[in-house]
């Protein structure tokens, strides 16, 4: 009896301990209570939503997307060789296509011009209310927007994440602070003013166009398929690519889909039918609802060489190749009057 009441005690106290612990992680500002807290975008997003509000008399060009583009677009090569002005809004391919249309909402301006080169993934992903990744960042550094996310979900995410995390959180907390009070829009209108170089997974890589573009090497080794043959559109994506086309009629503006980079490798090969496959199956599942995307995929893809660290980022030579490549299609594109 004695055993059971003690085993109830050390129970009962070890769960006591670790709720208390994770309010304390939920309370206290900056502590990164889940694995997967992606810290570093709050930055970016801050030093985007700058760049976007600076005053241009050319037209702009909206990119939107995950990280395909965040790390494949060099704005300075743009600005100067066309007549339009790049804002890299690209951040993270685990967040939704909700997530990222309603940025736009909030940040497009009339006339504007979006590309969206999304990665192929954001074609048949579901409503994010059960992905504990995107939960778990937005309960992190962005806690006012709740589009998907549920008191199910918060729990669930609370559930689903590390125990081991949350205790070194917790101690590491007492030890040293995990953030540091920053500025850094007065960081990076410093920095700017210097050669940049890559620092990582940080706003203080960004260049003046919202941009990683000077990361150096080829750090990837892996192989990547991309897509399947056989995928089909899902309603999820659907219903909120024409919700993106509503209120891109009320501004004016123009949106067009085009490819991410891709990766020359064994499971997506140029010379294998069932790459081809793969794309034509994607332009016919878009066709099939009226939606077109713009560009030959095979003008974004590239030699291993030219990736940093996943099969879709590329390092500072295959951002400038992929750079190059968007300003030919945006080129052909104005021709058609496409742009205008």
């Amino acid at each position: 009896m004695e055993q059971i009441k003690l085993f109830m005690l050390t129970t009962f106290v070890t769960i006591s301990l670790y709720i208390l612990i994770v309010i304390y992680n939920t309370i206290i500002p900056d502590i990164p209570r889940f694995q997967n807290s992606e810290v570093w975008l709050k930055d970016v997003y801050i030093l985007k939503d700058y760049i976007n509000a600076k005053p241009t008399t050319k037209q702009r060009i909206l990119i939107v997307s995950g990280s395909n583009s965040l790390f494949g677009f060099d704005g300075a090569l743009i600005d100067s060789q066309t007549a339009f002005i790049p804002i890299n809004y690209a951040t993270h391919a685990g967040l939704p296509i909700s997530f990222h249309i309603d940025k736009i909402l909030k940040v497009a301006k009339e006339n504007d011009i979006i590309f969206l080169p999304l990665e192929f993934s954001y074609y048949w992903r579901g409503t994010p209310s059960t992905d504990y990744w995107y939960i778990q960042n937005i309960l992190t550094w962005d806690k006012e927007y709740r589009a998907f996310i549920n008191t199910k979900g918060v729990f669930l995410a609370y559930v689903n994440n590390s125990a081991n995390f949350m205790l070194k959180s917790f101690f590491k907390s007492f030890i040293k602070p995990t953030h540091t009070p920053t500025n850094p829009i007065a960081t990076m209108q410093e920095k700017w003013q210097n050669p940049q170089k890559f620092e990582g997974y940080t706003y203080t890589s960004l260049n003046q166009y919202g941009d990683f573009c000077t990361q150096v090497g080829n750090l990837f080794k892996g192989n990547f398929g991309y897509l399947d043959s056989h995928f089909e559109l899902s309603p999820f994506f659907l219903s909120e690519y024409a919700r993106l086309l509503e209120f891109a009629k009320t501004k004016h503006i123009k949106v067009f889909l085009t490819y991410p980079t891709t990766m020359e490798n064994p499971d997506f090969a140029l010379n294998d039918p069932k790459t081809l496959a793969k794309i034509e199956n994607l332009k016919a599942q878009l066709k099939a609802h009226n939606i077109e995307i713009y560009g030959d995929f095979r003008e974004f893809h590239f030699a291993r060489e030219y990736f940093f660290d996943t099969s879709y980022h590329l390092n500072a030579e295959g951002v400038t190749l992929r750079t190059q490549a968007f300003i030919k299609l945006i080129e052909q594109m104005s021709q058609e009057g496409l742009l205008e």
